[in-house]
């Protein structure tokens, strides 16, 4: 006789497997059941904190400050199938500043509760149950920012800082908003810079003694900013004063002083290879007679994109001319330059008598058939008629001479026809 299992037995015969799953079912669902009526307990988090001030003292103007978004923790008990659909969005939780009228810092007490009243389930804890914040008049202020940007660079070089923004807009607390009394872009670079370079600077508050303020309680328009620190080559420039009207042959190495005779400019490199000296602002020399002269803060030019290391805006000029020698001559030739061939010129001004000064031996060879009046139409707007014109003097052999003074002469302009 063939001999069964009695696993083989159980499943060959269908009867007993219906009945076997059903008794398996009941007991499950029994065992959730069970579970499912009992309580559990479940923590919401991150639910925002309402600041809940009076309306008497948000006329006065009055607002709650704090460091940063309020959150609450909220443990809610109930049917563990419900809890599970629970969100922050359930829950109100609440500082309460009702009885706060005047401005100053406040512990508020936090209370939560359900949105919805009828919601089944409880709530059975709540973390923070107070908060700290200040009760104060809103004040926007607007501050400018100083440079305290440290870094080093190799030797030859000059590093200068540029921020991008000059100043910052502040606001908050009027208490805390009065207290700064400085704004600036601190960083520090510890490597010696051979290159412009960009740095990440935080932006830092100071009171009356320099004591840093926090920023808790502040609203502002960047905390951070990038700053360029330029790294430009150094040289030292030779100052030279600038001239108009200066004889093209007159030698000034003995006659004059500059000072300061140079300067430390710092620039791009392109420039600074070819950069032997600046100018000052030009000295007029038929302004200049036979005599010793001193100027006083005449400008100095410096280039584009190069700063003035030294500082010295301007220069002193000391002009010595008290070994020149000073003639009048009667100039009767004269030269019109420039004009349109559409026009003629006739100079009515018979002669004009010019001051002449130079060194001694070229006014004593100069006399007045060599000195030409010329009148220079170049660029001019053209009027018929009448007109009168500046005159400038050029003179044969005498090129280290110059006129002393302005002259006019007459000319009447008419068409070519």
């Amino acid at each position: 006789m063939k001999k069964h299992s009695l696993s083989q037995w159980l499943f060959s015969n269908n009867y007993i497997i219906f009945v076997l799953a059903v008794v398996i079912s009941i007991g499950i669902w029994t065992y959730m059941s069970l579970n499912s009526t009992n309580d559990t307990t479940v923590t919401i988090s991150n639910v925002p904190i309402q600041m809940d001030l009076s309306e008497s003292s948000r006329e006065l103007g009055l607002q709650i400050f704090t460091d940063e978004k309020q959150t609450a923790s909220v443990t809610v008990t109930g049917n563990r199938t419900i809890l599970g659909s629970v969100t922050e969005s359930d829950l109100t939780v609440t500082a309460a500043a009702t009885s706060v009228n005047s401005s100053g810092n406040f512990t508020l007490p936090v209370s939560a509760a359900k949105k919805n009243p009828s919601n089944n389930f409880q709530i059975t804890g709540l973390s923070p149950s107070s908060v700290s914040v200040m009760v104060d008049y809103y004040k926007e202020s607007t501050f400018q920012i100083q440079d305290e940007i440290l870094f080093g660079v190799a030797d030859g070089y000059y590093g200068a800082t540029s921020l991008p923004y000059n100043s910052i807009t502040i606001s908050g607390p009027q208490t805390e908003v009065m207290k700064i009394k400085k704004v600036a872009a601190v960083a520090g670079v510890t490597d010696t810079l051979l290159e412009t370079t960009d740095v990440e600077a935080n932006i830092v508050l100071y009171d009356e003694n320099d004591n840093e303020i926090s920023q808790k309680l502040l609203s502002m328009s960047f905390r951070t900013l990038t700053a360029t620190i330029s790294v430009l080559t150094e040289k030292s420039v030779k100052v030279e004063p600038g001239y108009v009207n200066k004889p093209s042959g007159l030698d000034l190495t003995d006659l004059v002083e500059v000072h300061p005779a140079g300067l430390l400019l710092a620039g791009p490199d392109d420039v600074m290879k070819t950069l032997v000296s600046v100018k000052t602002e030009e000295i007029d020399f038929s302004k200049l007679s036979d005599e010793a002269v001193t100027f006083n803060a005449l400008a100095i030019s410096i280039p584009e994109k190069c700063k003035n290391i030294s500082n010295n805006a301007t220069a002193q000029v000391k002009i010595d001319l008290s070994g020149m020698t000073k003639k009048t001559f009667d100039v009767d030739t004269f030269k019109v330059e420039g004009l349109s061939d559409d026009y003629k010129a006739e100079v009515t001004s018979k002669n004009i008598s010019v001051t002449v000064i130079g060194p001694k031996s070229q006014i004593e060879d100069l006399d007045a058939d060599k000195i030409t009046a010329t009148i220079s139409a170049t660029g001019s707007v053209v009027k018929k008629g009448s007109v009168e014109m500046p005159v400038t003097f050029r003179f044969d052999g005498a090129s280290s001479c110059w006129a002393y003074g302005s002259y006019t002469a007459n000319l009447n302009i008419s068409e070519n026809k």
